[in-house]
């Protein structure tokens, strides 16, 4: 797959990437970036950029982080969901079809 080249700008600096990605996707996910170094600056208005993005940055793998925990707590609750044994299963079980309710 050949690689996507797209110059983004993030808190004002210029960057040209080369990443697998799709451009738009590039830019999406810089325009995230962007939204939440805005946030900071708002929130903090004496703060240097470079500081801005330190926070930014903090803020967004603080974000990763609790959904990655999220993540796999739906994870392992599914795991044991479908270690359950049938006939003593206490919810129905969300991925089952129906013509196998029941069946042992």
């Amino acid at each position: 797959m050949d690689k996507t080249h797209v110059t983004i700008n993030v808190a004002g600096q210029e960057l040209r990437l080369s990443a697998d990605d799709s451009e738009a996707y590039i830019r999406k996910i810089a325009g995230y970036v962007n939204d939440k170094v805005d946030e900071v600056q708002r929130s903090y208005p004496n703060l240097s950029t470079a500081n801005c993005l330190i926070m930014a940055a903090l803020n967004l793998s603080d974000e990763l982080h609790k959904l990655r925990e999220d993540y796999d707590a739906l994870d392992s609750r599914i795991s044991e969901l479908r270690e359950m044994p049938r006939q003593q299963s206490p919810v129905k079980r969300p991925f089952e079809s129906k013509a196998t309710v029941g069946v042992k």
